[in-house]
C-alpha cells in the first residue's frame, strides 16, 4: 500500500499493528532489572566455560539459572515471557557439565536478542521522520 502525500505512517493499516521489536520493547517492564540478571548470566556463563562443574557446582548452576529465569519473568511482559519459558528444560534432574553450559549460553544468546530488538526498535523511531508541528503563526 503507498502513501498519500500528507499522511503519515500511522495512517496506513500496516502500522497499526506494532512490530516485533516495538512489542519487545514494550514488553520490558523492568529494563534495570532485566539488566542486572543479563549481566549475571554473562558472568556466570564465562565463570561456567573456565571452570570444571562437579555436581554441587552443577546443581547450584542449576538453581541459579532457574531463579534467573523466574526473575526475568518478573521484569517482562507475557509474551517475552512465555518466549523465555520454551526454553527451559523439560526435565527437573541435574544437569550434566554440557547440559549447564549449553543452558546458560541459551539464557544469555535470549537476553542479548532482546537487548538488540529493542536497539533496533529504537534505531527505527529514531529514522522515522516525525510529524511536523503546525507552521501557521498565532
Amino acid at each position: 500500500m503507498t502513501s498519500t502525500p500528507g499522511s503519515s505512517p500511522s495512517d496506513r493499516p500496516e502500522a497499526a499493528e506494532p512490530s516485533r521489536e516495538s512489542g519487545e520493547r514494550e514488553q520490558i517492564m523492568e529494563p534495570a532489572r532485566l539488566l542486572r540478571i543479563s549481566n549475571m548470566a554473562r558472568a556466570l556463563l564465562a565463570e561456567i566455560r573456565a571452570l570444571p562443574l562437579d555436581e554441587h557446582a552443577r546443581e547450584r548452576l542449576r538453581h541459579a539459572h532457574a531463579r534467573a529465569v523466574e526473575e526475568i519473568g518478573h521484569a517482562v511482559g507475557p509474551e517475552l515471557r512465555e518466549e523465555l519459558e520454551r526454553l527451559l528444560p523439560r526435565t527437573g534432574g541435574p544437569f550434566t557439565e554440557a547440559e549447564a553450559r549449553i543452558l546458560q549460553s541459551q539464557l544469555v544468546g535470549w537476553l542479548e536478542g532482546v537487548f538488540h530488538g529493542i536497539k533496533a526498535e529504537l534505531s527505527l523511531r529514531q529514522m522515522t521522520p516525525r510529524k511536523p508541528t503546525d507552521p501557521t503563526p498565532r
